[in-house]
């Protein structure tokens, strides 16, 4: 393993003389980050917090070139009055563009918002409703993916998949649903595939062929085609394997494609791993990453991250115990992994790690809810906070090129 360690560039933890706003987001649990995402030209930082505000942050440009730690602040915030179930980000958001820095959200019992994220405020909203009671359905997952142009998004409910066109605002609702479970007619002539429950996680194959998965906090997983907007491709359930018994898991967060979209990455609530599959053969249980350490109902982000011109990659994610850890090349080894690297970040649970898009640089956050009966010394080590960190290129890192402040290049760019 590399001597180099991890570099923190940029944090949200305030100097002594911090404001009330600073104070606010760096104190305490009622605010912790459950969330935080890189927009796709790398220049800002969106989170969401327990206390129902998403935060901006925009990273100086200079952020590698000063040996000290950048203390950052949002740019902007906007409140909401219920908690934020998802978020999706614009695919081609550029700060040099206001008109493109958008970003979707959907907030407990309200409408889908798309808001600006240089200014609080919503600029229009799409209405999912039930269609007999008109309550309003609260997506738990949401993706707004680059192969439909910018033009559509992508929503998840319980057993209900949606596409939204972006220009159809207000009370027009979805231009499609689709029923993750078979109607009652399908049933009784014998179609009846499906999965049910909240689909609680969504992502796009980004190698091309447009394949959706869809998993549920049921464990189940989903494969359609054209975007989402075609057939399925079939159902598998992730409760029955090996790695069951080993890592544990109790309903999806998170799925992951690998950059050459052969495989999908798994990564549930109350989970010590990530599971590994190969999509190629539906169903197929590659192996599991192990010594994750995420034995909790919070989302905890992962990410993969590309390691190499033949299609190697990492996997980074975060542990309730404020380490982040990495595990390279996981598809070339069959079942449990250990993690290849670790370090401590954060004094708390680490509920995102985030590479950035084009440079060798990682963003943290942290916190979780502390109740009243801790005990005093976990009180006080309570950590809710925003880092960024200049970070090596692999477990073989000290044979990659430097750049000019020690860390090793990754994937052959600099953030800018």
């Amino acid at each position: 393993m590399a001597d180099w360690k991890p570099r923190c560039v940029a944090s949200t933890s305030p100097p002594a003389n911090k404001s009330p706003e600073q104070k606010q987001i760096s104190d305490g649990s009622a605010s912790f980050f459950k969330s935080a995402e890189w927009t796709p030209d790398g220049t800002t930082l969106l989170t969401d917090s327990a206390d129902h505000h998403i935060r901006t942050f925009i990273l100086p440009p200079d952020l590698l070139e000063e040996e000290s730690v950048h203390h950052i602040s949002p740019y902007s915030t906007l409140p909401s009055a219920e908690p934020t179930y998802s978020t999706a980000v614009y695919p081609f958001y550029s700060l040099q563009d206001p008109s493109t820095t958008l970003f979707l959200s959907s907030v407990r019992d309200h409408p889908i918002r798309l808001a600006s994220a240089l200014a609080p405020s919503n600029l229009a909203s799409y209405s999912l409703v039930h269609p007999t009671t008109e309550a309003y359905i609260t997506p738990h997952s949401m993706i707004y993916p680059s192969t439909m142009g910018g033009t559509h998004f992508l929503t998840g409910s319980d057993s209900l998949i949606c596409l939204f066109d972006i220009s159809r605002t207000g009370s027009d609702g979805p231009v499609s649903r689709m029923p993750t479970i078979p109607s009652k007619r399908k049933q009784i002539v014998g179609g009846g595939v499906g999965m049910k429950g909240i689909v609680s996680a969504l992502a796009v194959n980004p190698a091309g062929d447009g394949i959706l998965a869809a998993g549920t906090f049921t464990r189940h997983i989903g494969l359609y085609s054209s975007n989402g907007s075609g057939e399925l491709i079939g159902t598998f359930s992730i409760a029955k394997t090996e790695a069951n018994r080993d890592i544990g898991g109790r309903g999806i967060t998170q799925l992951v494609w690998s950059p050459c979209g052969r495989y999908l990455y798994v990564a549930e609530r109350k989970s010590d791993g990530v599971l590994v599959y190969d999509i190629r053969v539906t169903g197929q249980m590659l192996g599991y990453l192990r010594g994750r350490k995420a034995f909790t109902n919070q989302r905890m982000k992962v990410d993969v991250v590309p390691a190499g011109a033949d299609g190697s990659h990492e996997v980074w994610a975060g542990g309730t115990d404020g380490f982040m850890r990495v595990w390279k090349d996981p598809i070339y080894a069959a079942g449990g992994q250990d993690p290849d690297w670790e370090w401590k970040v954060h004094d708390d649970a680490v509920t995102s790690t985030v590479f950035h898009p084009t440079g060798n640089v990682v963003a943290t956050c942290s916190g979780q809810r502390h109740f009243a009966n801790d005990d005093q010394e976990q009180a006080v080590r309570a950590d809710n906070s925003l880092k960024v960190w200049s970070m090596p290129f692999s477990v073989e890192a000290e044979d990659q090129e430097l750049y000019s402040d020690g860390s090793p290049q990754h994937n052959g760019g600099e953030v800018t």
